[in-house]
C-alpha cells in the first residue's frame, strides 16, 4: 500500500489579483449606518473636555437638533437670578399694601409668566392658551380679593371652567393633530395662573402671612442657590439636552430648606421644625418647576421647532416656579406651619 503526503500548502496560496482587490472580511459593512449607541458615543467624544462645553454642530458645521446644546453664556443666565430676587421681594413686601394694589402686581407676574412660558414652548393654536389664561388671571385675582369668606373654592371653580373653555376651543379648530399636547400645556399654564392667585388669598388669612414669608424665602433661596451653582458647576447635566447641572438641583433644595428653618427662628409665628419641613416641600417644588422650563425648551428643540432665546428661557423658569409653588405654599402655610 502506498501513502501520499497531503498538500500542506493548501489555504496558504499567495492571493490572486481578484482577492487582493476584494474588501477585507467585514468590509462590506464599513459604509453601513452607525447604530444609536455609536452615535451617542460619537456625540460624547465631540464634547470639549477643556472647557466643559457641548457642540451642537456636526462635523460639517451644521447644527443638529439631536446633539446636546452648548451651555448658555453668563449674561444669558443672569435674568433668572434677577427675576427670582424681584418676585421674592414683591410677594413678601406686597402683602403690606392694599389688596387691589397687591392683586395688580400679581397680575403683572401672571401675564409675564403666560407670555414667556408660551414663548418657550410654542404650540399650534396658541391664541386659545393666551385667551383662556389671560381671562382666568383676571377672574381669579378678582375672586381672591373680593370673595367672602376667604377660600380657594371660587378659584377652583374658575379653573374647572377654564379647562372646559380650553376643550371647547380646541374642538372648534379644524386641525386636531396634537390636541393632547395643546390641552396639557394650556392646563399647565392655567394651574400656574391660579397658583399666583393663591398668594392673594393667603395674604388675607390672619395668621398665615408669617408662614408665607418663610415659604417664599425657601422658594427664592432654592432657585437662587441652584442657579448660582450652575454658574460654577454646570456639569454633570441633569439631562444632556437640558443646560442645567445636577448639583444645582440638590444644593438648591438643601439651601431652601435651611433658609426656611432659619426664617422660623427669626419670624414670629411658624415653629422652626415645621418651617424646615414645609420649606423642604416648597424648595423641592420650586427647583423642579424651574427645571421644567429647560425641558420645555429642549422638547421644542428636539422637535425641530426652533428654540426661544436663552434669556427668555432663563427668565421664564423662576416665573413658572413661583406660580406652581403657590398652591404648595398655601397648603403648607395655612394647614401645617401655623398651629
Amino acid at each position: 500500500m502506498s501513502y501520499s503526503r497531503p498538500d500542506e500548502t493548501w489555504g496558504y496560496e499567495p492571493p490572486t489579483e481578484e482577492a487582493a482587490d476584494a474588501p477585507a472580511w467585514g468590509g462590506a459593512y464599513a459604509d453601513a449606518e452607525p447604530t444609536p449607541t455609536e452615535q451617542r458615543r460619537a456625540a460624547e467624544a465631540r464634547r470639549e473636555p477643556a472647557t466643559g462645553s457641548y457642540r451642537s454642530t456636526d462635523d460639517d458645521g451644521r447644527e443638529h437638533h439631536t446633539l446636546p446644546p452648548p451651555s448658555p453664556a453668563l449674561w444669558h443666565r443672569l435674568p433668572a437670578i434677577a427675576v427670582t430676587m424681584v418676585v421674592s421681594a414683591g410677594l413678601i413686601l406686597g402683602t403690606q399694601m392694599e389688596r387691589p394694589v397687591y392683586a395688580a402686581g400679581i397680575a403683572v407676574l401672571q401675564f409675564a409668566m403666560i407670555a414667556l412660558v408660551t414663548w418657550v414652548r410654542k404650540i399650534d393654536g396658541v391664541w386659545i392658551t393666551l385667551a383662556v389664561a389671560a381671562a382666568l388671571a383676571l377672574a381669579a385675582d378678582w375672586a381672591a380679593v373680593t370673595w367672602q369668606p376667604v377660600s380657594l373654592l371660587p378659584i377652583t371653580v374658575l379653573l374647572a371652567l377654564a379647562f372646559g373653555a380650553t376643550v371647547a376651543g380646541q374642538l372648534l379648530r379644524k386641525d386636531h393633530a396634537g390636541v393632547t399636547e395643546r390641552l396639557g400645556f394650556t392646563m399647565l399654564v392655567c394651574v400656574a395662573v391660579c397658583g399666583y392667585a393663591c398668594y392673594i388669598v393667603l395674604s388675607r388669612l390672619g395668621s398665615a402671612p408669617p408662614a408665607m414669608y418663610s415659604a417664599v424665602v425657601a422658594a427664592g433661596t432654592a432657585i437662587l442657590a441652584a442657579r448660582a451653582v450652575d454658574l460654577v458647576m454646570p456639569d454633570p447635566r441633569i439631562n444632556r439636552q437640558v443646560t442645567r447641572g445636577a448639583f444645582g438641583i440638590v444644593i438648591g433644595t438643601m439651601c431652601g430648606t435651611a433658609s426656611a428653618a432659619y426664617a422660623g427662628f427669626v419670624i414670629e409665628g411658624p415653629e422652626p421644625s415645621h418651617a424646615a419641613i414645609g420649606g423642604l416641600l416648597v424648595a423641592l417644588t420650586a427647583v423642579l418647576a424651574d427645571l421644567a422650563c429647560g425641558y420645555l425648551s429642549a422638547s421644542r428643540r428636539i422637535d425641530e421647532a426652533g428654540t426661544a432665546p436663552n434669556p427668555v428661557v432663563s427668565a421664564a423658569g423662576p416665573l413658572l416656579a413661583f406660580a406652581v409653588t403657590g398652591p404648595v405654599v398655601y397648603l403648607v402655610s395655612a394647614y401645617y406651619m401655623i398651629d
